[in-house]
This record gives C-alpha cells, structure tokens and sequence, in this order.
C-alpha cells in the first residue's frame, strides 16, 4: 500500500466524522458558485440595477469566503485534536515529522477538492432554479436562461483550493508545537470539579436583560446607537451564561434533592455538568452563529414582506399634487385633467379632489420652532380629504386652535412644539394654540409639517399666506397598479409641481428589501449550518470518552434503554438550549424590529424560526442516530 492510498484509507473509514464538515464546506462552495454565476450571466447585464446587484454579490462573496475560511480552519484543528491519539501511535511506529504533515495536508486536499466539485455541480444543478428565484425577488418579469460561466467555475476553484491548502498549512504548523507525548494523550484529560462565579453569573444574566431592555424600547433612531451597545452586552453575556450561569444552574439542581434523586436525574445532570462545563465555549459560539443567523433572516424576510405597510405608513395618500402660487393654478389643473385622463385610460379606479392650502411659516422664542414652514388646510377642506382617503375625520376646531401634523417615526426626537405658535411672520402674525397630531397628507413636501385650522382662520391665512393648491387622489388596492402610478408621478413632476405617491416609495423599498433578502438569507442559512456542524463535530470529538463512561454505568447494571434515554436527553439539551437562548435572542431583535415599522413582524418571524427548528431537528436526529449506533456498537463489543 502506497502513502496515498494510506491517506485515502484514512479519509474513507472516517467518513461520517467528515460528513457534516464536508457538506458545510459544500454548501458554502455552492452558494460562492451561484453568486458567482450571476456575476457573469450576459441577460442581466442590461438591467438598470447590475451595479448594485454586483456590489451586493461581491460583498456576499466576500463575508461567504471570509467565514468559510474561519469555519475550515476552526473544523480542521477539531478533527486533528479528535484524532490526536491516532497521531500519536503513528508517531510512537516511526512516522516522521514530514509524513505526518504531509499526511494531514493530502487529507485536508482530499476533502477540499471533492466539495469543490460536489459544490460545483450541485450548484450548476440548481444554478437555473437559483436564476428563478433572483427573477421573481428582485421582480425582472422574466426568467433568466440556464448559463455556467467557466470564469465563475474558475474563480471558485482556485479560491477555495487556496483557503484549505492554506488552513491545512496552519494546523500543520500548529501540531508541530506538540510533544509526541502530548499528541499520544490526544484530546484525553482528567476532569476537574466544575466550577462557577456567583457574582459573574448575576453580571452575565443582567448584561443579557439590559440588552434585551434595550432592544425591547428601542425605534428607529435610538437603534442607530444601542446595536453597539447591545452587541457589546450580548456577546460576553452569552459567553459567561455558559461558562459561569450553566454550571450555577445545574449545581443547584444538584441541592435540590427531589429533583436530583429522582429516576435518572442524578446521572443526567451530574455528567451534564461537566459537559456544560467543557463545551461552554463552544455553545457559546453556536448560540451567536445561530442568533445571527435568525436575526439577519427574521429582519430581513420581515422588512421584504412590509414593504406596502411600510409605503402607507409613510406616504399616506396614494396619488398626491402639491404646486405653491397662485400663478400655477393654471398648470395644476392642466396637469391633474391629463393625470386623470390617464388613470382613465389605465383602468385605474380613483376619487379624487383638490382643495386649496397655504404655504407659511412659524414665529416662536423656541429656536427649533421658529421659522419651521408649514402647509395650512381649512378644517372643512381637510375632513372632505379625509374622507376621499377613507381615514379618520378631525373633531370639530375653535377659531384659536390649531392641529400640528408632524411624523410620528421622528416626532418623538424633535422638541414638542409650544401650546402656542405664531404664523405669517410679515404681515399680520396669527397666534394659534396648538394640538399635537399625526401626520396623515403628502403635503411636506413644500413644508416641515401641516397645519389644520378652522375655517375661518384659514380664510385668515389665505388673505397674507403664500397660497397653494394640493391634489389627492385615492386608488383601490394601489399596489396592483404601481407601474401605471409612477409613469403618472413622472409625468407630473417638474419645477413647480411636486408630485408624490406610494408607489415610488413601495419600489425603491422593495428593490432594496430584494437585494438584502437575497444577498443574506444564504449566507444565514451558511451560518446556521455552521453552527449545526460545529455541534457535530464536537459530539464526534468527545464520543470516545462518552462510549467508556457509558460502558462503565452498562457494567454497574443500567440497561441498555436507560443508557439511551441518559444519551437522549444529554444530547438534546446540548444540542437545543444553545437554539433556543438563540431564539430569545431573536426574539428581542424582532420585537425592535417591530417597533421600527407598521406591519407585525409575528407572522415573518414564525415562518423563520420554524424552518430553523425543522432544519435543526433534522440535524439532532441524525447525531443523535449516530451517536447510539455507536454506543450499541461498542456495547455489543464489550459483551464479546
């Protein structure tokens, strides 16, 4: 037998310990691969949005590659740490330094190019129904044909042979640090009492619920500084929640003796606590990985699905004209006749109607209130627009009173503005007491906010303000016609008319919502899958120990159903409480998320976290299969 066949032999009797990290590695190949195609495809060249398709696919090519690199470097020095004992009897038979490292780099190639080429031509496979999908996110109207591009095969090739020749190159160096008599111990070393800090369990478990406060009370604009501060909380907080909180947990388990005694318990948690207490690092880890990757997904698929409540929450009319002076009446209802005749001629259903308005500003000692321009409406002209809008109708105003119309999302960031007010600065100032109110017009576009008075103070405002003319139109299930509105919105618009309307918002929301959705939701399924396999691998890694400690309770007289249900239950606990501290971790995220947009984020969420969990069952039924098989297997051994 040849060295290489040795090496190969080698590969092929540790099939299953590589099979986790060898189809992550080939996940992340595909992905990279697919990405890359569109790249190259020559029918999306001659969109508008290729610019910002490429930087988004570069970006994700990059944090793909960047992480894989990482992830092949973290499993690699796993595996030669499991195998650490086989290193050392090779090397007690006389294998020299340069065998063994060239030994673990043709291993390392091995596995490299067969998920090079498995994710090759898995991802060519699937490279038409990926082209599908990136046709109907980002809404081309048409289907993209079957393309492999020989740069993108290139290119991934030579990319991802260099990372795990490079990592294999690493580990080597690593391993060569190491006495033989270290390398024969392998991963095997005497346990030590766990132990734990009461006063860092308190600080852990209070950073965690100050983050989650954080996130909890967030918006919009507080976000913008609390991620740093959240993130700077969560990640050493879930770090000592398993060094430190896990192991306090299970030694007061200990204490409690109607818990502890009771059937398998004592066993249970007492092994459990050492396995907290060794895979507490790692649990970590996963728990952040998979935190990542049900938040980026949830945020992301969420922000997609809103994009219409989201529209309306911010533009509330769905067609609007606005033109300042009484010198563009004229023009405005040029423009609205020719709006309209359009709208008829599209089949588009509307009411609309036209009402006048004011352009002014305000006087106020207060400096953020003073000089703020304003768009006026008379009660009664506001109430028939709130009527054509099918919104809510404004109870009735006295002659001094006013309703200030501000956006709710940066309302609660601008100082609240004075019982009173003053307005038209030159010619004649009307004070007014003012009422605070939720902005429901596309009026500011001319001005900061609206201003809602009675009738006769309007005709007050009319007679020394700047005279306007505002338009709205309203369109039944508007999101079927966003084409037909934007063509209306651009025609309309010039110098002096500014036209707005949902639809603009609703595009541009949603292109950009297209592009993040399919740029991150692969690279969190990558992380996710990372994660699954991180668990795998330090299962694989310790299952030598876990078989003679087993043996052990099998001699003492516990059957071989007991035995399972202990492997059970161990497994599932470690293998679910880094999930679903994840999924509290998420939760928190979207429960920011949701106080950020209009639409429920529940819905979104629960599609997410229940794929996640399929896909993590999925993943503990195969580990937990495969560790029994090989306590049964090493039991039916021992009996022989």
């Amino acid at each position: 037998m040849t060295f290489r066949q040795f090496t190969f032999n080698n590969v092929k009797r540790n099939t299953r310990a590589y099979l986790s990290y060898f189809l992550s590695c080939m996940f992340a190949v595909i992905v990279f691969f697919m990405y890359a195609v569109v790249i190259f495809h020559p029918e999306i060249a001659t969109y508008d949005f290729i610019d910002a398709v490429k930087t988004g696919i570069v970006a994700s090519e990059v944090i793909i590659y960047l992480f894989s690199f990482l992830f092949v470097l973290y499993s690699t020095s796993a595996f030669i740490k499991s195998r650490k004992k086989e290193y050392g009897i090779l090397t007690t038979l006389g294998i020299s330094k340069f065998q063994l490292n060239r030994m673990l780099i043709l291993e390392n190639t091995i596995i490299g190019l067969t998920s090079i080429v498995a994710g090759i031509l898995v991802g060519a496979l699937f490279t038409k129904l990926f082209l599908m999908i990136f046709s109907v996110i980002l809404g081309t109207g048409e289907v993209f044909s079957f393309y492999l591009s020989w740069k993108a095969i290139a290119i991934t090739v030579i990319l991802f042979f260099f990372m795990f020749e490079i990592n294999s190159l690493l580990v080597v160096l690593t391993l060569r640090t190491k006495s033989v008599m270290e390398v024969f111990r392998g991963a095997h070393s005497p346990r030590k009492k766990p132990r734990f800090s009461w006063i860092i369990s308190v600080l852990a478990l209070a950073a965690v619920t100050y983050s989650y406060y954080l996130a909890y009370t967030s918006d919009l604009i507080s976000m913008m500084y609390r991620m740093f501060i959240i993130l700077a909380l969560i990640i050493p907080g879930t770090y000592f929640l398993f060094t430190q909180f896990s192991i306090a947990l299970t030694s007061f388990l200990q204490r409690r003796k109607n818990i502890f005694y009771k059937r398998l318990n004592l066993l249970i948690i007492s092994d459990l606590t050492y396995k907290l207490k060794d895979n507490a690092k790692l649990l970590s880890m996963v728990t952040i990985l998979s935190a990542v990757a049900f938040t980026s997904s949830g945020v992301l698929y969420g922000l997609f699905q809103a994009a219409e409540e989201e529209s309306e929450r911010f533009v509330p009319h769905d067609y609007s004209l606005l033109t300042e002076g009484e010198e563009n009446k004229a023009e405005l209802d040029e423009t609205i006749k020719e709006v309209e005749s359009f709208f008829h001629e599209s089949e588009i259903p509307f009411q609309s109607l036209a009402i006048p308005a004011v352009k002014t500003s305000s006087v106020s000692n207060k400096s953020e209130w003073d000089n703020v321009e304003v768009i006026v409406f008379g009660f009664s002209d506001y109430n028939k627009m709130m009527d054509v809008n099918q919104q809510k109708k404004l109870e009735a105003l006295q002659h001094n009173e006013a309703i200030l119309l501000t956006e709710a999302v940066f309302s609660p960031y601008i100082p609240p503005p004075p019982k009173k007010l003053r307005f038209i600065p030159e010619k004649g100032q009307i004070e007014l007491k003012i009422k605070p109110g939720k902005n429901t017009t596309n009026a500011t576009t001319l001005g900061g906010s609206a201003l809602v008075v009675s009738d006769a103070t309007f005709d007050k405002f009319q007679k020394h303000g700047e005279k306007a003319f505002y338009y709205t139109a309203n369109i039944p299930n508007w999101v079927h016609y966003v084409e037909k509105i934007e063509q209306a919105e651009v025609a309309a618009s010039n110098d002096t008319i500014h036209a707005g309307s949902r639809a603009d918002l609703y595009t541009s929301f949603n292109e950009s919502m297209s592009y993040l959705f399919f740029f991150g939701i692969f690279i969190s399924v990558l992380f996710f899958l990372a994660a699954g396999s991180i668990l795998y691998f330090r299962m694989y890694q310790g299952i030598d120990k876990d078989i003679a400690h087993y043996y052990s309770l099998y001699r003492i007289g516990l059957t071989n159903k007991e035995m399972k249900k202990i492997a059970t239950r161990q497994i599932a606990f470690l293998f679910f409480l880094p999930f679903f501290v994840a999924v509290i971790h998420a939760a928190f995220a979207y429960k920011a998320l949701q106080n950020m947009l209009a639409s429920s984020v529940l819905i979104p969420s629960m599609y997410i976290i229940s794929f996640y969990f399929i896909v993590h069952f999925i993943n503990f039924i195969f580990i937990r299969n495969f560790y029994l098989s090989r306590l049964k297997k090493a039991a039916r051994s021992s009996a022989l």
